[in-house]
Parts: C-alpha cells; structure tokens; sequence
C-alpha cells in the first residue's frame, strides 16, 4: 500500500486542518479496506454503519460518513472532504493587473 500527501485543506469545514496534513502510510486492513495514518489523524472504513472516518484513533465516531461502495478507498475519502493530495493536478492560472475602472 503506497503512501501519499496531504498537502491542503482547500475548502469544507472540518476541523484541525493543519494537522491532518502530511505523509500517510499504510496503518492495517480495518473492516475490509485499508487504513492510513499521519502519526496524528487515522483514516478508516468504520464498517457500514458508520462509513469513512478521519479521526484520531480507532472506534471514534465523527458522524456517518460515506459507504465504501460510494468512496472506495481512503485517498478519495480525504479529496471528498475538500482537501488536496499532493498527486492532484493544480491549476497555475496566470496573474493579470487591473489598470484602470471605466464607467460605474
């Protein structure tokens, strides 16, 4: 299980932002997907009753979250919850000057 990046929050609200960034690498196969830490955050499957999880520990509950028929693995839980990957594609829009208003 290959580790990845989490390198921003880019909208939503969940809390504690800075610290679930970073590396995470391959923790354990938890209710039939795999699992992954950042030393801080664990991302999980809760089984389904529960969903996907981002806490920081096993058997903690932060709501129903998505079934892993709809989010199949860890990486796109986290990109569902508005933060970016360091994989993502991020757009380099160019800079422009405004010179002047006209009219209004």
């Amino acid at each position: 299980y290959p580790t990845f990046e989490v390198t921003a929050q880019v909208g939503g609200n969940l809390g504690d932002g800075p610290a679930r960034l970073g590396m995470y690498k391959f923790d354990k196969m938890y209710n039939g997907a795999a699992a992954y830490t950042n030393g801080k955050y664990i991302v999980f499957y809760g089984g389904a009753r529960d969903g996907w999880q981002w806490n920081q520990g096993y058997n903690q509950w932060a709501g129903n979250g998505p079934a892993l028929s709809a989010i199949a693995d860890a990486e796109a839980f986290i990109k569902s919850k508005q933060f970016q990957l360091g994989t993502d594609e991020v757009k380099d829009y160019p800079t422009f000057e405004v010179t002047a208003q006209v009219g209004g």
